[in-house]
């Protein structure tokens, strides 16, 4: 197995998965059509060999692109009911959308092409907790605290190897431990510095809803959940920080403050990677994680 960032952030989140039997999928694809076509094709995936896109909840920056590429291509999109229906309307919405702009512009410019009628999504029911298999690729979902119709997060499993992705939720319920103790990676949400959010040009309203227990994690509680599964299981974990706010924390900032909350609690020199916004970054091949304890 191995696993790609192509974008992870407020903007857009996507994460391609590949399986030793050649199995694409998606999760989550908050970008546009023409952007994943080429994210993909720099990893030699063509957008029509994808076998599936899998939904974590319905926010744009995690559904905009889905309804166009099951539309398109006919990609299966897996998903709990509730979520796929919001992002159904959501994609109803957006094409709307499109339709009014093209027609006003179309007032001035005969030339202009009007989007077409919307098709069928090939869309498929997927339980939270349901497991589903891609040759020996196992796909399975837990449900998070987030102000989503019905958030999850994913585990992926081949063979050996683990990954999870924590991102998108307010706080910690027990349910995530087990996956992630298990987990040689883990993708985990980073959002924002509490400090730089509370100085932040965002209203009351938006700030107050981020540090919710449906909002996204802070640096400080991202090093506690990190700080619990390594206390509950070994260091042995490769960590990617995800879903940085570009508002409220920096790359450097969250390594530090989540390093700072290892540090107090005795877990020395652990290495964080800072997934990247807007464009491809950090790669996992499926290896085990090794985590060399500090001589100094």
């Amino acid at each position: 197995m191995k696993l790609f960032s192509l974008a992870s952030g407020s903007s857009g989140n996507c994460y391609l998965v590949q399986s030793s039997a050649g199995h694409n999928i998606l999760i989550d694809c908050g970008l546009s059509a023409k952007k994943v076509q080429q994210y993909l094709a720099g990893f030699g995936v063509q957008i029509h060999q994808l076998s599936a896109i899998f939904l974590t909840h319905d926010h744009s920056d995690h559904v905009s692109g889905v309804g166009t590429i099951s539309q398109r291509w006919g990609v299966v999109v897996y998903a709990n009911s509730k979520t796929l229906e919001a992002a159904r309307l959501r994609w109803e919405k957006l094409h709307r959308v499109a339709v009014e702009q093209t027609d006003r512009s179309g007032a001035a410019d005969s030339g202009t092409v009007r989007p077409p009628a919307i098709s069928k999504y090939n869309l498929q029911v997927l339980p939270t907790g349901a497991v589903i298999w891609f040759g020996s690729l196992q796909v399975s979902s837990f449900p998070v605290s987030h102000d989503a119709a019905d958030t999850v997060c994913y585990t992926l499993r081949e063979n050996e190897c683990q990954a999870t992705i924590l991102t998108d939720l307010g706080c910690a319920t027990n349910v995530i431990f087990e996956p992630l103790c298990r987990s040689d990676l883990i993708i985990l949400e980073a959002n924002h510095s509490l400090e730089r959010l509370q100085k932040s040009r965002y209203p009351y309203y938006l700030k107050a809803r981020i540090t919710s227990d449906h909002g996204h994690l802070s640096n400080l509680q991202s090093g506690k959940i990190l700080q619990e599964i390594i206390e509950r299981s070994s260091p042995a974990h490769l960590v990617w920080l995800a879903h940085l706010s570009q508002e409220s924390n920096q790359p450097e900032i969250a390594k530090h403050e989540i390093s700072h909350q290892l540090e107090m609690a005795g877990i020395h020199k652990f290495p964080l990677h800072v997934a990247q916004r807007d464009k491809p970054s950090l790669q996992w091949n499926g290896e085990p994680a090794v985590y060399q304890i500090p001589m100094f």
